[in-house]
């Protein structure tokens, strides 16, 4: 199942109380490029580059005779503004039984013993999307850690790995809301005899679909923190999230049907939209 994989160290600083770690998000902020990210083993038709692009069709890949040892997907941010998040989509380490963890470096000048833990090792359950969150920090480098695969010779598999700052919704989503990984959209063709009997069902096409219907949203906050993802959304993905404390595998990632257009809820201001989005099954 997907998974929103948070530390106990998490902490929301966006100045508004109605954000906790029940409240939705959306990671569309993305600082991996082709430039600043990389592998320490990667197959040559299937480089660490691949992950800057959030196509699901092209991915990172071990190499097949890499060496023992840890894996590391590492992306060089260098920037003042914190960061609060990794994530990944297409990946295969639900499959394998692989182990992985986000780490974080501090400093350009640190050794690889300054590395440290920003979430715990965990197995993923399946290979649906994974969020990691940790306390927003500023950071020099983030990387993916990736234990050996021991037990299979396939190769390990990433197609997108997201690195940024959430947008942290300043509202609850309590009902009307169907889960990402509960809205199926099945396309498929069903066999029958000349008779009339059925001979089977072949699934052509499969995805998720599901919607958001926010509700008292600030003014000032839709135009500073809202908008810009608005924007994003146009032509990028993103993963997002409506309940991840209470419900950490109802995540996804995926990418609007139609543009958000808000409206004026009230007369203080008050802004309200709907998001409509489909998802990677």
């Amino acid at each position: 199942m997907s998974r929103v994989i948070a530390s106990s160290s998490v902490v929301l600083a966006q100045g508004l109380e109605r954000q906790d770690n029940n409240s939705p998000f959306f990671g569309y902020e993305n600082l991996v490029t082709i430039g600043n990210i990389t592998a320490t083993t990667e197959d040559v038709d299937h480089p660490a580059i691949n992950l800057a692009n959030p196509s699901t069709a092209a991915y990172w890949q071990a190499d097949s005779g890499s060496p023992a040892g840890y894996t590391y997907l590492t992306t060089i941010i260098n920037r003042v503004d914190p960061v609060d998040y990794l994530a990944i989509a297409k990946h295969n380490f639900g499959t394998l039984g692989i182990p992985i963890c986000v780490e974080g470096l501090s400093d350009s000048d640190g050794s690889p013993l300054d590395w440290f833990e920003l979430t715990s090792e965990v197995i993923p359950a399946d290979d649906s999307p994974l969020v990691f969150r940790f306390e927003a920090q500023t950071l020099y480098a983030v990387r993916l850690r990736i234990l050996p695969n021991e037990t299979s010779s396939s190769p390990v598999q990433v197609a997108v790995m997201y690195v940024g700052k959430l947008l942290i919704m300043p509202c609850h989503v309590y009902v009307g809301h169907t889960p990402i990984n509960l809205g199926r959209d099945v396309e498929a063709t069903s066999g029958f005899s000349e008779n009339g009997n059925f001979l089977g069902r072949i699934i052509l096409r499969e995805s998720r679909s599901t919607s958001f219907d926010f509700q008292n949203l600030p003014p000032a906050w839709y135009r500073t923190y809202f908008d810009p993802f608005v924007v994003a959304s146009k032509t990028m993905p993103f993963f997002f999230a409506w309940r991840p404390q209470s419900y950490p595998y109802e995540c996804g990632f995926g990418w609007v049907t139609s543009i958000p257009k808000p409206t004026n809820q009230r007369a203080n201001g008050m802004m309200q939209v709907a998001v409509s989005l489909k998802g990677v099954a």
